[in-house]
């Protein structure tokens, strides 16, 4: 049976990633590459991205990887919906097609396990 607080780990850690990815994309925006490296926006980006991958080690002690991988793209979702609300970032009908196969993908994961 697969343990709930290692999928919740990783559900966190995606979403906390993803925070990170957006706010490295928010420092890009405001300076160019050689300036981003002393930008709180990346640093503060990696500092997101280390609390995920600590989450994610913490739930694969717990769980298998095959189980729990396919979790961290859940961090597309968010980037996606990220992206779109803060960034306004534009969809069309492919990309939302995207996310929901993402999701159905997840869905037929946790099933078979």
């Amino acid at each position: 049976m697969v343990e709930f607080i290692p999928l919740l780990l990783v559900l966190v850690g995606s979403f906390i990633g993803a925070i990170g990815t957006f706010i490295i994309k928010k420092g890009t925006n405001k300076h160019n590459f050689f300036r981003l490296w002393k930008s709180k926006y990346l640093w503060g980006g990696f500092v997101f991205y280390a609390v995920s991958v600590l989450l994610y080690i913490i739930a694969l002690d717990q769980e298998e990887l095959s189980v729990l991988y396919p979790l961290v793209s859940t961090a597309y979702i968010w980037t996606t919906l990220f992206s779109v609300k803060y960034l306004g970032e534009k969809m069309n009908n492919y990309k939302w097609l995207a996310l929901v196969g993402i999701i159905i993908g997840i869905s037929l994961i946790g099933i078979g396990s």
